[in-house]
């Protein structure tokens, strides 16, 4: 039965962070569409039979189908030049934007939901407490036990270890009064700072090390800076790590396809509401990253077709862009067969169909 459920959890987690992130992905394209004057004919969540269906004042079809796996949206014109108010018809910049759109919209998810974590749960953060005292330092010297928190130095109140270190590498060889608490007591010590050298210069050393986590409040400005570093970092991070496995191999084994990732989601969604978040903003990123690969049939193929039309002032002859649509098919279905292959060995399929 729990191994059921974990399953249940994770379709459903996977099928909630897929369509939130394919839906916002698709209002990032009908937005910038709708500020160039384009008219969208239909915009699909899911696939199969209509469960809904609605058609607004100016023509486009909205449809919720009954497998709600994904979503599109669609122009008219798309590739038809002549057709006045088209979507070929755009001049390129316009049909630049709009492609663009999509993958900026993920990340501006990913900024949000970033910036809703921070706002709910605070930054994580080494808390200024002694958790480990060095034998013979200046901390033992003036009486400072494992557990003890210092709340000022000097006077200057302190909320973090990130807080105390400066504060401690400027002051070597002096003497120093810090008030600490020690469960409910609160106490004052004083104590000379060691002096040593690092990176060239003198600094003071207490001799104590934090490993006590905590959650710092943020204020809203710095939610609005942290959340889009955030973000960047996570992208960097992705980028990184593809450029590597790509080169060397290393780290291929930590990527996963979509029976990995569902396996992921259901461990997120089991573990709490800031974790799901946190995966859906990881997984936006990803996605937005993914369609800017030059793979005709994402984002990235049609921007660079678009970027050469722009260049050489007319479209690229409809044999091209028709062959490349089906190679960009194949190579999207065989990354689909290769990643799912990697997530049912990662799974043990293979050795459990082995042991038979």
């Amino acid at each position: 039965m729990p191994q059921a459920f974990t399953i249940v959890v994770s379709i459903a987690a996977i099928l909630l962070i897929g369509n939130l992130l394919i839906v916002s992905h698709e209002l990032g394209h009908y937005a910038a569409a709708r500020s160039v004057g384009l008219v969208a004919e239909r915009f699909t969540i899911g696939f199969g039979p209509n469960l809904v269906r609605v058609t607004d004042r100016r023509g486009t079809v909205w449809s919720l189908c009954a497998l709600p796996l994904g979503g599109f949206v669609s122009f008219a014109g798309e590739r038809d030049r002549l057709r006045p108010g088209g979507y070929a018809a755009l001049p390129p910049p316009a049909r630049l934007g709009i492609i663009a759109a999509g993958p900026i919209a993920n990340v501006i998810v990913a900024i949000g939901l970033y910036a809703g974590i921070l706002a709910a749960k605070g930054e994580t953060t080494l808390l200024p407490v002694a958790s480990i005292v060095m034998s013979g330092s200046a901390a033992a010297a003036a009486g400072i036990q494992p557990g003890d928190r210092i709340e000022a130095f000097d006077g200057k109140h302190i909320a973090t270890f990130a807080e105390l270190s400066p504060l401690l590498r400027d002051r070597p060889g002096q003497q120093v009064v810090l008030e600490i608490l020690r469960g409910s007591r609160a106490m004052q010590v004083q104590t000379r700072l060691e002096a040593r050298p690092a990176d060239g210069r003198t600094i003071g050393f207490l001799g104590i090390e934090s490993q006590a986590l905590g959650h710092q409040s943020l204020t809203p400005l710095q939610i609005a800076v942290y959340a889009p570093a955030r973000a960047w970092d996570v992208t960097t991070e992705t980028v990184s790590g593809v450029a590597t496995a790509v080169t060397t191999g290393k780290g291929a084994s930590h990527f996963a396809g979509m029976l990995g990732v569902a396996h992921i989601a259901g461990e997120a969604a089991a573990s709490g509401t800031i974790q799901l978040l946190a995966l859906t903003a990881v997984l936006s990123i990803n996605l937005a990253l993914m369609n800017l690969l030059p793979i005709p049939v994402l984002d990235g193929g049609a921007f660079l077709f678009c970027l050469v039309e722009w260049v050489r002032g007319r479209p690229a002859p409809v044999q091209v862009q028709d062959f490349a649509t089906g190679t960009g098919l194949a190579t999207i279905a065989g990354l689909f067969v290769l990643s799912t292959v990697h997530d049912l060995a990662g799974l043990g399929l293979f050795q459990w169909i082995a042991s038979f």
